[in-house]
């Protein structure tokens, strides 16, 4: 896959996110970490209270659970909207242009979250799971698709 020079890369899943810029050619990236971040996420388990709450039927004895939130996956979809706005202002200054590299499950939460004109200008989606590479092993990586 060609890496335009001085394109943008954004790499991320759902608690990582690392900002490169390619100083190398368009067939022989070489990224530049520009920043990164990195939020830890504690268990559903330990942000959890109690179990499910239960409901009753207003007639009869049947009863069933409530439906457990998933709190550790709400917190994933509030990172990966983060990196979608951090993209929106990313945009205007990619002069080379801006691709997006992130995990499959976190490219969704980050699509959703991106205005479809966001979504246009970017250069490339990648469906990856990079986000624990280094530079180098990204751009080794992206050169070989």
């Amino acid at each position: 896959m060609k890496v335009p020079h001085e394109a943008l890369v954004v790499v991320a899943d759902g608690g990582r996110m690392a900002l490169f810029r390619n100083r190398g050619t368009a067939f022989e990236p070489d990224l530049e970490l520009i920043e990164q971040e990195a939020v830890e996420f504690p268990k559903t388990s330990e942000l959890g209270a109690d179990r499910p709450g239960r409901a009753f039927e207003s007639v009869g004895t049947r009863r069933s659970a409530h439906e457990v939130t998933d709190i550790h996956d709400k917190a994933e979809e509030a990172f990966c909207r983060t990196v979608a706005e951090r993209i929106g202002l990313l945009l205007p200054q990619a002069r080379a242009g801006l691709m997006l590299v992130a995990a499959p499950r976190a490219l969704g939460m980050i699509r959703a979250a991106l205005p479809e004109d966001q979504r246009s200008a970017l250069l490339a989606e990648v469906g990856k799971d990079y986000a624990g590479m280094t530079g180098t092993d990204i751009a080794r990586a992206l050169a070989k698709l």
